[in-house]
């Protein structure tokens, strides 16, 4: 194994011990590829810390644990970065996994130093990892198939979780904006869409959880509201075309809200 590992994937982790395991396993037991994993836990009370340090004996120096306080998720995942080694970057939730072979199909894509990003699509799964059929996140990889800033501006499409890039990208862009709670990730990807447009590999990379504590879950109205406001300042300057993709952003969010109140009043019945 080489002295700096290929892949470095940041996970930032508060409370979440149901879930962990799993999410790690998802990284360390990728195939054919060197990765490490820093996973950020500012003090988890249900066990994380020594589930974690349970693995840490399987995975060593490849689990890298730093139990520290932080400021919140955007400056967790902003200090795991600014410690990994390797030359392509991610970040996954402590509730959400990769695919098996995710980062094997990602590595492909990344030569050369210049600034690289690349998204894929994603699944959705239950509390139990089953597979949950979402139209939502089938309207999302549909919408993601191909890219431009302006589709950009009229909605976050683009699924965290299957997201990589590398060095060169993040200190050009920047990291997340640690102000940012619920669309820290769309500002960064809008970041990084000026510094080069993404690569889109249309397979399924990773699975985003659905359960009853996640953000989504919690404040799907508030994360809508926010992202409108992320898109109003990356459109400032645009002119025209900055102005239409905000009206579409304006209406593309009025419509997922009266789907989220259908949902819940389907739940409800």
């Amino acid at each position: 194994m080489s002295s700096s590992p290929f892949f470095s994937i940041v996970m930032p982790c508060y409370q979440q011990a149901a879930f962990l395991e799993e999410a790690v396993r998802s990284v360390l037991d990728q195939k054919g590829v060197d990765v490490e994993l820093l996973v950020m836990d500012p003090g988890s009370t249900d066990g994380s810390r020594e589930l974690l340090t349970s693995l840490k004996e399987t995975y060593g120096k490849r689990l890298v644990l730093h139990f520290e306080p932080d400021q919140g998720q955007s400056d967790a995942v902003n200090r795991g970065m600014a410690l990994t080694r390797g030359r392509i970057l991610g970040w996954l939730n402590s509730d959400d996994r990769l695919r098996p072979d995710a980062l094997a199909q990602v590595g492909n894509f990344f030569k050369g130093e210049g600034p690289r990003w690349l998204y894929g699509k994603a699944g959705m799964i239950d509390e139990q990892g089953r597979f949950h059929s979402s139209l939502i996140f089938r309207y999302k990889n549909w919408r993601g198939r191909r890219f431009s800033l302006f589709k950009l501006l009229t909605e976050n499409f683009i699924p965290q979780m299957a997201v990589f890039w590398n060095r060169t990208m993040w200190d050009r862009a920047g990291g997340l904006n640690p102000d940012l709670d619920l669309d820290m990730d769309y500002d960064l990807w809008l970041r990084f869409a000026r510094v080069a447009a993404p690569i889109v590999l249309p397979v399924e990379l990773a699975d985003f959880r659905v359960h009853s504590a996640a953000k989504g879950s919690l404040q799907p109205a508030e994360q809508l509201d926010a992202a409108i406001a992320t898109a109003q300042r990356h459109a400032v300057g645009l002119g025209l075309k900055g102005r239409a993709a905000l009206l579409v952003h304006r209406l593309f969010s009025w419509r997922t809200k009266v789907f989220y109140l259908w949902l819940n009043y389907k739940e409800k019945r």
